[in-house]
């Protein structure tokens, strides 16, 4: 993925960078493309954030799949390894965690150690919360020690709460287009099965139930699937010479002769 741009200071966060997340159309762009905006966005507009980093789960498994620079991705290493850490925590309470200074002592020395070491010296981990369920977890980082005072504090939590509004509608239509085309697939599949299903009644004489018993234990018989078996079937008879012709066969399907 791209890394976020830095901040442009002309760009403030607020009502504006709101407006321009609720103008970003799901549609138009992935789902990586999206948390890739959204991660832009938080660089951009929420002073002074310098990286920024998003946690949610793939597959059932919890991890830093967007960010705006490979460091974040050493920083927030030790916290899935430990289980522990300012992500983990907000995804699990909801609640927001703030480490004002990584060089002093405090939970998570692994966390707040990498950090330091990668020249960030405060975090900020907002909870992204839709429909009262935590998707994710917005995690800004600073170069400077309790660089997060009230004032980006209260920009950084209204910049989650749109954050989580505009993923889970991304992630919703996302959902909803994969399971619109597998319906897809499936109408296609069954349509060439009937063909073929029709193609076997008219060459072997039999009935629907039948010419469907055919189909269905070539299928097994040659370990092929059903849908690629009547896509195969339908493909060779509108190849076939026209019953007659020279060099045409005729009376015989291809169920038959396989």
């Amino acid at each position: 993925m791209e890394e976020c741009r830095m901040r442009d200071p002309s760009r403030a966060s607020g009502p504006g960078l709101l407006a321009r997340l609720s103008r970003h159309l799901v549609g138009d762009s992935t789902l990586a493309d999206t948390l890739d905006r959204v991660c832009q966005e938080a660089v951009d507009g929420v002073s002074p954030a310098v990286h920024a980093g998003i946690s949610m789960t793939v597959d059932g498994r919890l991890g830093t799949y967007v960010f705006s620079h490979p460091d974040v991705i050493d920083i927030d290493y030790a916290q899935y390894e430990d289980g522990v850490g300012p992500c983990v925590d907000v995804f699990r309470s909801g609640k927001m965690v703030a480490v004002e200074s990584t060089t002093a002592v405090g939970p998570h020395p692994r966390f707040r150690a990498a950090a330091a070491r990668a020249g960030i010296h405060s975090v900020l981990a907002l909870p992204l919360i839709a429909k009262h369920t935590t998707v994710g977890a917005l995690s800004l980082f600073a170069a400077a020690d309790r660089a997060f005072d009230e004032r980006a504090t209260a920009s950084g939590k209204a910049f989650a709460d749109q954050a989580a509004f505009v993923l889970a509608n991304s992630k919703a239509y996302w959902e909803a287009r994969a399971t619109r085309d597998q319906l897809v697939v499936a109408m296609a599949s069954r349509a060439e099965i009937e063909q073929a299903k029709g193609i076997i009644m008219h060459t072997m004489g039999v009935g629907a139930d039948a010419a469907f018993e055919t189909l269905r234990s070539q299928s097994q018989h040659e370990n092929v699937k059903l849908h690629d078996l009547a896509s195969d079937i339908v493909e060779r008879a509108g190849r076939k010479p026209a019953p007659g012709a020279a060099g045409g066969k005729t009376g015989r399907t291809d169920a038959e002769d396989k």
